[in-house]
């Protein structure tokens, strides 16, 4: 009996030694869970210019999946659900949001707004949470 305490003793020594690393472990992200079927990246489309990347106020960009209905924050790949595109140029269901097209350092680009204003919205990602929200900054070269 003595021998068996002293043997789960020491294992337990051993298993515990590796829980004391001075070294930090870094954190990982949330796992997004695979699409219900492949992702199709929405395009948008206007006077011949074409992109599925599209950016908001601070020039971070995002892309739409429409076969599963989801924004794609570029960053990273993550997939937040809710974010169908209607009618070509509106995001949501209710059309709260709109792609709209800009000029920015003599480059094209489509931008992430709100539809009431027209004006960029700010979006980003903090503890796993997609954040939207409006400003009153206008399109560049609109």
């Amino acid at each position: 009996m003595q021998v068996t305490k002293q043997i789960l003793i020491l294992g337990l020594m051993v298993a515990l030694a590796g829980c004391g690393s001075d070294s930090p472990s870094s954190p990982q992200p949330a796992p997004t869970p695979a699409p219900s079927v492949p992702v199709q990246l929405a395009v948008f489309t206007d006077s011949g210019f074409s992109t599925s990347d599209v950016r908001d106020l601070q020039g971070e960009v995002v892309r739409f999946d429409v076969a599963n209905n989801t924004l794609i924050w570029g960053a990273d790949g993550r997939s937040f659900a809710g974010y169908p595109v209607v009618e070509g140029s509106f995001i949501r269901a209710n059309k709260q949001f709109q792609i709209r097209f800009g000029t920015a350092s003599g480059e094209r680009r489509a931008y992430f707004t709100e539809t009431a204003t027209g004006t960029l919205c700010d979006i980003f990602v903090s503890g796993g949470v997609l954040s939207i929200t409006g400003t009153n900054t206008p399109v560049p070269g609109s």
